[in-house]
């Protein structure tokens, strides 16, 4: 399937550019060599594979190779370390996320190379992205948002990326200056600068928003400021994208997600979204207990209402923690405040930032006594933090008590918080 396409490309377009980035660019042809000559590793779950991790010319060219040579490709972000997976991978298995998610626990995910087909090609015909002479990737490229609307429509559609390593104004000045009808994707947050920055946007043809959601205000601010209508896209990484707000007129209703695309269909189980689609993966390599995710079907952490195809966003249900659309594990920040702190009891749960486009703070409940909390012993517990998930809170939560199993992971279940 990905020979036939990816052959005609390089017949049609085999000298052009596929990939813009700091240090030059890449041709389709460019690319090709690179894969062919791309080292695989070895993994005694996923046999021999490709690790996809750095900038974005890296995790393109591994993508590539695994698709050419029909290997895994495990995908992670430049920051992080790889997660082998704690299960055996199931058969066909083509692309693995390594994501955390609402679900707020850091694990695998895997897709057959149809279901990625099946999200990328949506995305290419809702979004009308054969308009579009490029697409600007000033977002993590590891990520499935960036990752389905950048160098994916590359690589099977044929759509030029211009990979950016920041969304700083600076870079993306140069960038739009190379171009004409430019795609642009970026979170809420980075449209929030950019506004503020007043980045010339004049060349972009297309602005899409997603990975959290998108307020009344910013989207009038950037229809005023750039006219440019803001686009709102929802979706999640086990299902990929699901509805879009097409409109070229402002939403009334900050809950208005669009409506759900081609091919997807929705029912909602007590209130929570269950996605059916053709690009819901093949499921986790840990699995909790409730969980659907396979056999096309996911049910997301996600209140929905549904009126025929339009999705109305009430609000997620999941303990991940959401800050300016990077999704955290409370676990993992928990775990990482007990080993240099030597603390027993430590919570982390996210609540509501007052900068919407942030979405939450990180808040951390940890079991010590007022004098402790210390400017040195904040500083101390967040030395292996990255900065995303510093505690922007702390709260003294009974001193020397373990968390109890009534301790709710959103809420201080039976405790008695002192802010500090």
């Amino acid at each position: 399937m990905f020979a036939d396409r990816w052959k005609q490309i390089l017949d049609t377009r085999g000298d052009e550019i596929a990939l813009w980035h700091p240090g030059g660019a890449l041709t389709f042809r460019d690319l090709q060599k690179a894969a062919l000559s791309y080292p695989s590793q070895f993994c005694a779950r996923l046999g021999c594979f490709y690790l996809a991790q750095g900038d974005g010319p890296e995790i393109t060219v591994a993508l590539l190779a695994g698709f050419l040579t029909g290997r895994p490709v495990q995908i992670v972000e430049k920051d992080r370390s790889r997660r082998v997976p704690s299960c055996c991978v199931p058969r066909f298995v083509s692309v693995v996320k390594q994501t955390v998610g609402a679900s707020g626990m850091r694990r695998c995910q895997f897709f057959t190379l149809s279901q990625i087909v099946a999200d990328v090609d949506r995305l290419y015909a809702a979004l009308k992205l054969d308009r579009c002479q490029v697409a600007l990737a000033p977002l993590s490229v590891a990520h499935s948002f960036g990752l389905t609307t950048t160098i994916l429509q590359t690589l099977l559609n044929g759509l030029a990326t211009h990979w950016l390593p920041t969304p700083f104004p600076a870079g993306m000045v140069e960038a739009l200056a190379m171009h004409e009808r430019a795609f642009l994707p970026g979170v809420p947050a980075m449209w929030k600068a950019w506004l503020i920055a007043g980045l010339d946007v004049s060349r972009v043809a297309l602005a899409v928003s997603a990975g959290s959601p998108l307020t009344l205000d910013l989207e009038a601010k950037v229809r005023e400021t750039f006219h440019l209508k803001l686009h709102n896209l929802y979706g999640t990484s086990e299902t990929g994208a699901i509805s879009y707000d097409a409109s070229e007129t402002l939403r009334t209703e900050a809950s208005d997600i669009g409506h759900l695309l081609p091919g997807v269909t929705a029912t909602l189980e007590q209130g929570r979204l269950v996605v059916h689609s053709d690009a819901v993966g093949m499921g986790y390599d840990t699995v909790q207990p409730g969980e659907l995710f396979h056999h096309h079907h996911h049910r997301t952490w996600d209140r929905v209402q549904l009126e025929g195809s339009a999705l109305s966003y009430q609000g997620c249900e999941g303990p991940g923690i959401n800050v300016a659309s990077r999704k955290l594990s409370p676990t993992a920040i928990s775990d990482k405040i007990r080993a240099a702190t030597g603390i027993r009891h430590v919570r982390v749960h996210g609540q509501t930032s007052r900068d919407p486009e942030r979405v939450q703070d990180v808040v951390a409940c940890v079991g010590v006594s007022p004098e402790q909390l210390t400017p040195e012993f904040k500083s101390k517990a967040c030395a292996a933090l990255a900065p995303w998930e510093v505690p922007r809170h702390w709260r003294i939560e009974n001193p020397g008590r373990a968390v109890q199993e009534g301790d709710l992971p959103g809420g201080y279940g039976s405790v008695a918080p002192q802010l500090a």
